[in-house]
């Protein structure tokens, strides 16, 4: 999920998604943030499409611990 409330945007973030999801996710997430005129359509191709060329570029999230809380990411 994202908020943007005019000055900053969040994005909230099920910790219960798998690593790739996780990304896909996340990339959705920011793209409605700051291209809010997208049909979320085109925001979900552009996010598949970032997130797919992100994880073959090998850029993973390295778990530290159990999430227990959902990750909060403040824009």
């Amino acid at each position: 999920m994202a908020i943007h409330d005019g000055n900053k945007g969040e994005i909230f973030i099920d910790p219960r998604l798998s690593p790739r999801r996780e990304l896909e996710v996340i990339c959705h997430e920011q793209l409605h943030l700051s291209l809010p005129d997208l049909s979320e359509r085109q925001i979900d191709r552009l996010g598949k499409e970032v997130s797919r060329t992100l994880w073959r570029l090998n850029f993973r999230k390295v778990l530290l611990g159990k999430h227990t809380t959902p990750v909060k990411i403040t824009k």
